[in-house]
This record gives C-alpha cells, structure tokens and sequence, in this order.
C-alpha cells in the first residue's frame, strides 16, 4: 500500500497536479468505493470515461454535479441537460454525503489517471449476481512505468556523479604527488593487468563498467522484486486478526453443528458469503445468555451484541429509539480486485464444501486464513475437481456424452475451467 500511494503520488506531480498524498490516497478510496460500478478513468462503461473531466467542466460545477445531479437537471442547467439526455436519461447517483473536500479529493485522483477497474451495473457497490466486471486501463502500468523512469534517471545521475568524483580524484592525485613518482606503483595488481575483465572494464572504460555494475544491481533487485511480489504480496496465509466480538467457530460450527450457511445465508444464492447480522445472532442469543459461566451475569461477548442492536437483557425487550450500531467485523479473506470469484457457483453448482477453501473451520477458536489463495492454487483444485454431471440438469446433455464414452465424470479444468476469462474478465 506504501508503494501504491507513492507512485500515485508520483503520478499526480508528472502531470503537474499540486496535491498532497492525503488528498490522491482519500480520493483514491473514495472513487473505489463509490464510482467504479459505473466509471473509468480511460473508458465510457455506464457513465463517460473521466479523464479530463476537470478541463471540460469546472471544479464548482463538479461538485454541484456529484452531490446532487438531478438537481442541477431539474434547475436546466444547460451542461447537466446535455450529459443527461446523451446517456439515454439514467439517473447518476447522489452523493449528498460527500463534503467539496472530499469530492475534491476525487477529482485529484483522477487526475492523476489512476484508472480503477469499473464494474457493470448501478449503483455503489460491486454486483453479487455474478455480472462480469468491466474493466478499464490498468493504474499499476502507467505508474510502474513512471517509476522505472525515474530509477533510470537517477541511476544515470549517479553513474554521471561517480564518473566526475574519478576525474576530481586524479586531478588531485596528480597536483598532490610529484613528477618523479610513477602512479602505477599506487594502482592495485588487477589495474596492472591491462588483459584483465576488471581492467577493461573500470580503468579502460569505467562507464561501460559502471553501467554492467548498475545493469547487474537492477536485474538482481528487480528479480527479488518480482519473487517477493509473487509470494508475499497479497498473501495472507495465516491472517487471524482479532475480531470485535471474541466468536468461536468451534462452539457454534463443532460443537452445537450450526449449519454454516444459517449464518452466511447467501453462499449458495450469490457472488458474496455475507456476514450475518446481529438479528443473525439474536436468534439464539435472545434467549442463550451463557450466565451460569459468569455467576448470573451475561456473558461479556454476547452483551456486544446486545450494545449493538439495544437489547435490555434484563427486561427481556429492546430499547425504544435505540440507535443501533454495526458490528464492525474484520474481513480475512482477500482476493485481489482482479479476481472473480463467486461463491454460489462453487457451493450450490460445484458442492464444494466450505473446509475445501476456509479449512476445518469447525475446530477453530479463532479464524485464520489456512490457503494461499494464489492462482496456482486455485488452477491445481480446478484439474483435480470433477464437475457433478450425473445429478446436475445443466450437465444432461454432456452425461449422456459421457456415458457414451464410458466415462463417469471430467474435471473442471476439462469444462474450461482453466481459461483466463473464467476468473479475469
């Protein structure tokens, strides 16, 4: 994340924008939680591509815009009429919410061309029906080129700083020593070897040399570079943040055997698991109280979530006008926004049980991410899956193919379960 904000830091000061890394770093996450369903930086998706909306619209206007569009429609505005008719009429979110300073902070990261991926559909949220998301240019090259620019510029700076130190060095040596004294008795052996590697390369010509150095030095970091990007970057093998509320998997899942998709309802319904809800927990926990383990009193885990949804365990009924709060879960499963996955597909079509990703989630205390989650992973579960196309109605057709070649099932990998745009659209 530190290198991703440097280089959009980077960015914005090539192209000339006076920002600060707060202002593209909050801009950057408010245009991926709040725009990406319907714009790019370089592309038309739903709405028109954005780069260069700050030359064709002023910055007040853009802020009226954003906050309130329709607004500005019904007052005929002449701009607003024009943007709204062009696309067919759709009426573009509000976002009355936003402060001039936060929409600013937008209007900076997009200046910057940091182009997220868009997603189809409305709305501010990515679609969990399993719609492909469109994407648009990629941010990471155009600022990995910037970057690597500016490495090139100052390795030849300092190549051009060492070659100058030299010649100050014998100018020096030789204002310093007299005339009678010959330098070749002060040159190490190898510099006396006119036949030698080290020879030719930094006395004959200490440019070349400097730069096969500088050549040598770059591959090897940018090898450790791509190695360390590969196997750490992202992967969170291991991750057991500590949650708000101290669940165990172990006492509902192992112990008690709640079914898992009684919590994550939606599992087999769409792109998402869900987290449940606190009504979820009330269920059970309106009644189930665990106060024979904390002499009469409620248990202080389950009392957040009364806090939460302003439940008076005492008089058994909820607080009027309580303001409820959310229970702030922590996520522990990340895919990188490039990756779909959708957990219906694999639950309800592929009955891929829940320990195939989370492992034995039923004996766990604490949750921690026990995968990688890396693509290789991923592919190797796809060649050795078979797909279930005996007791499937969507595989009837190729069940009778199979049959007819003696064969009792393919695996996933063999059903295009390896082509790209499976997962990467």
């Amino acid at each position: 994340m530190r290198l991703n904000k440097l280089l959009l830091l980077l960015t914005a000061f090539f192209l000339g924008a006076k920002v600060t890394l707060a202002d593209v770093a909050e801009g950057e996450k408010l245009f991926n939680a709040n725009c990406t369903s319907c714009h790019a930086i370089n592309e038309k998706v739903v709405g028109p591509a954005l780069k260069d909306v700050d030359k064709r619209h002023n910055e007040a206007w853009l802020i009226k815009w954003i906050k309130n569009s329709q607004a500005m429609v019904k007052s005929g505005d002449a701009e607003a009429l024009k943007i709204y008719n062009e696309y067919n009429q759709s009426v573009m979110t509000a976002f009355p919410q936003f402060s001039d300073g936060q929409v600013k902070s937008i209007l900076e990261y997009v200046k910057t061309g940091g182009a997220a991926p868009a997603q189809a559909g409305g709305g501010a949220t990515a679609p969990t029906d399993g719609a492909a998301p469109t994407t648009g240019e990629g941010f990471y090259s155009q600022t990995m080129l910037i970057g690597l620019s500016i490495f090139a510029v100052i390795l030849l700076f300092i190549i051009f700083i060492l070659v100058n130190i030299r010649k100050v060095i014998e100018r020096i040596y030789n204002e310093k020593f007299p005339e009678e004294l010959d330098p070749e008795d002060f040159k190490l052996p190898w510099k006396q070897n006119k036949k030698s590697t080290r020879y030719k390369l930094f006395v004959k010509h200490p440019v070349v040399g400097t730069l096969a150095v500088g050549a040598i030095i770059t591959l090897v970091l940018g090898l450790y570079g791509f190695d360390f990007a590969n196997k750490k970057v992202g992967v969170q093998k291991g991750y057991a943040p500590v949650q708000p509320i101290n669940y165990s998997h172990e006492l509902h899942a192992g112990k008690y055997k709640i079914n898992c998709q009684y919590c994550h309802s939606s599992a087999d319904k769409s792109k998402q698991a869900s987290i449940p809800s606190a009504s979820t927990c009330m269920n059970c926990h309106m009644y189930v109280k665990a106060k024979e383990k904390y002499n009469g009193q409620v248990s202080p885990e389950i009392q957040k979530i009364y806090n939460a949804v302003g439940y008076d365990a005492e008089k058994g009924a909820y607080i009027e006008g309580y303001k409820q709060q959310p229970i702030k879960w922590v996520r522990i499963h990340n895919l990188p926004d490039h990756a779909y996955f959708n957990h219906a597909q694999h639950v309800k079509i592929g009955k891929v049980e829940c320990q195939s990703c989370h492992g034995p989630i039923e004996k766990m205390k604490v949750v921690s991410q026990q995968r990688s989650l890396q693509m290789g992973w991923c592919i190797n579960c796809h060649r050795e899956a078979k797909v279930d196309v005996a007791n499937n109605d969507y595989y009837e057709k190729l069940h009778k193919d199979l049959k007819a070649s003696n064969k009792d099932f393919i695996t996933v990998a063999q059903n295009g379960g390896l082509e790209c745009a499976k997962c990467h659209y």
